[in-house]
This record gives C-alpha cells, sequence and structure tokens, in this order.
C-alpha cells in the first residue's frame, strides 16, 4: 500500500466543526488509545526505560488522554512526575485543557513540533503518540529529530500501514462513533501512516543514535531511542 497525502479534517480543526464535536472527537481517540492498542504500546516502552521517567514531554498532544494515564501509571508504582503537553492548535489545547482540568501534573504548551521552545535535554523522556503519520517524510524527520533533542529517550507510538488496518478501520469505524471526524479521519490516518521500514529510516535521517522499531498490537508500532548525533 501507497502512502497517501490526503489530509484529515482533525489538520483543519481550527476552520471546521464546533467545539462539541471537537471534544467527541478526542474523546473517541481516547477510546480508541485504551481498546485498540495505543495505551499498550506506550507503556511497553515505558517498561524498557532503564528508570522512570520524573519529566515528560508529550508533543502533539492532543486531548492529553495519554499523558494523563503515563502519570498515573506511574504514581502506582511510587514516582511522582510531571509531564508538559504540547500541540500546535490553540483550539485543541484549550479543550485538552478543560478534559484533563484538575491535574496539577500536566502544563500545557501551544508549539509547533518541528520547533520545540525547549532546552536541549529538559526531559527524561520525551513521547509522541498517534501524530507522526501527520506529518510528511520531511517534516517528520524534523519531529524527530526536536523529539531527540530535547529528551534523554524518545518514545514514538503510530499507527502501522497495511491493507489489513486499513479494512478494519473502515469496518470498525463506522460502529465505534458517531462523530464525522473520527469516522473520517481513522481510514486515512492509516493509509497516512508509515511502515516500521519507513519509520526506521525516518529516524536515520533525523541522525538519532538509537533506534529500536517494534510492531505493536492492534496495528501500532513504536519507534524508541534517541541521541541525535
Amino acid at each position: 500500500m501507497r502512502r497517501s497525502i490526503a489530509r484529515e479534517m482533525m489538520d483543519d480543526d481550527e476552520t471546521i466543526g464546533t467545539p462539541a464535536q471537537w471534544r467527541q472527537s478526542l474523546g473517541d481517540l481516547a477510546r480508541i488509545n485504551l481498546w485498540l492498542g495505543g495505551w499498550h504500546a506506550l507503556r511497553s516502552e515505558l517498561e524498557r526505560l532503564p528508570e522512570p521517567p520524573s519529566a515528560i514531554v508529550d508533543v502533539a498532544t492532543g486531548g492529553a488522554d495519554l499523558p494523563e494515564r503515563v502519570l498515573a501509571y506511574l504514581a502506582r508504582r511510587g514516582r511522582h512526575a510531571n509531564c508538559v503537553a504540547v500541540d500546535r492548535s490553540a483550539r485543541i489545547l484549550g479543550l485538552a485543557q478543560m478534559m484533563r482540568a484538575g491535574n496539577g501534573q500536566l502544563t500545557f504548551v501551544q508549539a509547533d513540533a518541528r520547533a520545540l521552545p525547549f532546552a536541549d535535554r529538559s526531559f527524561d523522556v520525551a513521547t509522541c503518540n498517534l501524530a507522526l503519520h501527520h506529518f510528511d517524510p520531511p517534516d517528520a524527520t524534523r519531529v524527530l529529530r526536536e523529539l531527540a533533542r530535547v529528551g534523554r529517550s524518545v518514545i514514538v507510538n503510530d499507527l502501522r500501514r497495511s491493507w489489513i488496518a486499513w479494512a478494519f478501520a473502515r469496518v470498525v469505524f463506522p460502529f465505534f462513533t458517531s462523530n464525522p471526524f473520527t469516522r473520517n479521519d481513522g481510514p486515512i490516518s492509516v493509509r497516512r501512516a508509515y511502515t516500521p521500514s519507513e519509520l526506521e529510516l525516518l529516524a536515520r535521517n533525523a541522525g538519532w543514535h538509537r533506534i529500536d522499531v517494534r510492531k505493536q498490537p492492534g496495528y501500532r508500532m513504536t519507534l524508541a531511542g534517541g541521541v541525535v548525533r
């Protein structure tokens, strides 16, 4: 399957839809992450870190559901952590703040994933979940370079492109939600996603010194490592 360059409705979040529709869509993504492999993939990579992180940045955070899960997961293991949740969209970031209100361990920052406003190695780990497929290869490479610059370790968690994954999204999403954005974007996201070999090449082009790509359940994959040469 050739990678698609079709735009998702999520890419036009500032110009279409109502706040209620976008809040529902972010809730859909949280359920997708919980039930269809996103949280499992991220947790499996967190467990591989040499020690639990205390300072985290989540880039292209969307509704910030996974950062909140990470913080709760670490707390259950006796680790207090803080997370900076970054997104380029003021609208999405505002909704995320409302949805995660009361979580004092989360800080929200509006910024471009390709030019993060943080010093080198500011965080124990930099994460990027269900977002890299939104970027075409040149920009995806820039995102990976920035993640490895600001994080001592990096975890990228995204969809894995295949015909089977696309067919699954086409069949399941109409039953999963009534939200037009989620139903439209699900299959497109799969077609825009990278393959494991493509993801490894992007990391190499970004100058990563440590690269581990793993297939994960739910048509997901993870990229872990970092350290820009």
